[in-house]
């Protein structure tokens, strides 16, 4: 899965998206994180506290990239590896985007 220029462009100008991550009980956790879009196209963030626990239990997970106008963004679902003290790589499988 590959994002296209304008997508990548976007990613690249947003600081903030929302990551979604499976608790051990299924039930969703949603929280602010600050990421940063790889070459590789992965999206790096941290991960710490209940982040860390979920992704450690499950790795499937999704990132919600989007800005208030005009109306677009990105939702990318894939699954997720700690690469580090705190940190985490999102390796997309799947995206929705619109407004492009």
């Amino acid at each position: 899965m590959t994002f296209t220029p304008s997508e990548l462009d976007f990613l690249s100008s947003q600081r903030i998206g929302r990551l979604a991550t499976v608790g051990p009980t299924g039930w969703p956790h949603v929280m602010p994180v600050m990421y940063t879009v790889l070459e590789s196209g992965e999206l790096e963030f941290d991960a710490d506290g209940v982040k860390l626990r979920n992704l450690s239990h499950d790795p499937r997970a999704a990132l919600v990239v989007d800005a208030g106008g005009p109306r677009r963004g990105i939702a990318v679902q894939g699954r997720a590896a700690i690469v580090g003290q705190e940190r985490a790589r999102l390796a997309p499988e799947r995206k929705f985007s619109w407004g492009f």
